[in-house]
């Protein structure tokens, strides 16, 4: 079985791991409380490393489209509307996480199935 590659997260110092959070934070924040579009809440955060901004911002727009899309129910295009964001970017991003979901899934029963067949 291949190894498999360690999420970018896990290499977070905790001070690192804090800025990430409230980033994050803020961003949402910023999009539910501000009414700001996604990519000027965006502006709001100073991260200096472009791969982990561009891993924040990720995550930061599946935190929001998992609250307004899933847990509230709006559709694609009212987030998209609401973030100013397109719908496709948005689709994509829903896509990744249901992928996140069903790879998480799959590592689970993978791990308790090999913690049952020892047993």
């Amino acid at each position: 079985m291949p190894m498999e590659e360690k999420p970018w997260y896990d290499d977070l110092v905790p001070e690192e791991e804090k800025k990430y959070k409230e980033s994050v934070d803020r961003i949402k924040n910023a999009v539910l409380e501000k009414s700001m579009s996604f990519e000027q809440a965006a502006k709001l955060i100073e991260v200096r490393d472009e791969n982990l901004r561009a891993a924040l911002l990720d995550d930061a727009l599946k935190v929001l489209l998992a609250e307004l899309h899933f847990q509230k129910g709006k559709s694609l295009a009212e987030v998209s509307r609401m973030l100013k964001l397109s719908e496709k970017r948005l689709e994509r991003a829903r896509k990744e996480m249901l992928k996140d979901v069903e790879q998480a899934a799959i590592e689970k029963y993978m791990l308790e199935r090999g913690t049952s067949g020892e047993a």
